[in-house]
């Protein structure tokens, strides 16, 4: 079987375009969107393809057995025992597409598609927006302090003590913000 065909794809599609060609076919053919009369095998057929094509070990190993439409460079063994991993691929593969198959679609996308990335980049945004929220706003506050006509004797220690109250305001909203997109997540997920 030729999983690139069954992704819709040619050889020298590159790992982005095989994860966009999964993501739109599954979400055609998933059994719990799908109208089609044979959405459960063609879900599991391309959740095997990409299963495979998506990692790039994997991929690898699949352009150099025989099932392969890519230009083999290694020899009759190799290819022999690459053709016996990637049945192994495909056999796991078959294994998770029927659990995934039985999910909600929702879910199915949520689990599948979430990456670390896209967990942990809303959380170092939130905290570097934090951050720089509390920065502009001392150091407006410590500009209208340096405006004002007051001595250095008071203005040196208010401009010390907004510094240093920063730091625990900046853990405090850090921390807040990391509660509710925790909670976020999990709602996302179905959790609560």
């Amino acid at each position: 079987m030729d999983l690139y065909a069954v992704l819709g794809l040619t050889h020298t599609a590159d790992a982005a375009a095989v994860r966009d060609a999964y993501r739109r076919l599954a979400k055609l053919y998933h059994p719990d969107v799908s109208t089609f009369a044979d959405a459960h095998q063609r879900f599991i057929r391309i959740t095997e393809a990409y299963e495979v094509l998506g990692d790039p070990e994997r991929r690898k190993r699949y352009d150099l057995s025989r099932g392969s439409p890519h230009q083999h460079t290694t020899s009759a063994r190799t290819q022999a025992r690459y053709e016996q991993d990637v049945h192994r691929y495909q056999r796991e593969a078959r294994e998770r597409a029927e659990r995934f198959s039985r999910m909600k679609y929702e879910r199915f996308d949520v689990e599948y598609f979430d990456s670390v990335f896209a967990y942990v980049a809303p959380k170092m945004l939130g905290c570097v927006g934090i951050l720089a929220g509390v920065v502009v706003a001392v150091g407006l506050i410590m500009a209208a302090l340096f405006a004002l006509p007051v001595s250095d004797s008071v203005r040196i220690p208010v401009a010390l003590l907004l510094v240093l109250g920063a730091l625990p305001t900046i853990a405090w909203l850090s921390t807040r913000f990391d509660g509710w997109h925790n909670a976020q997540q999990k709602r996302r997920k179905g959790v609560l």
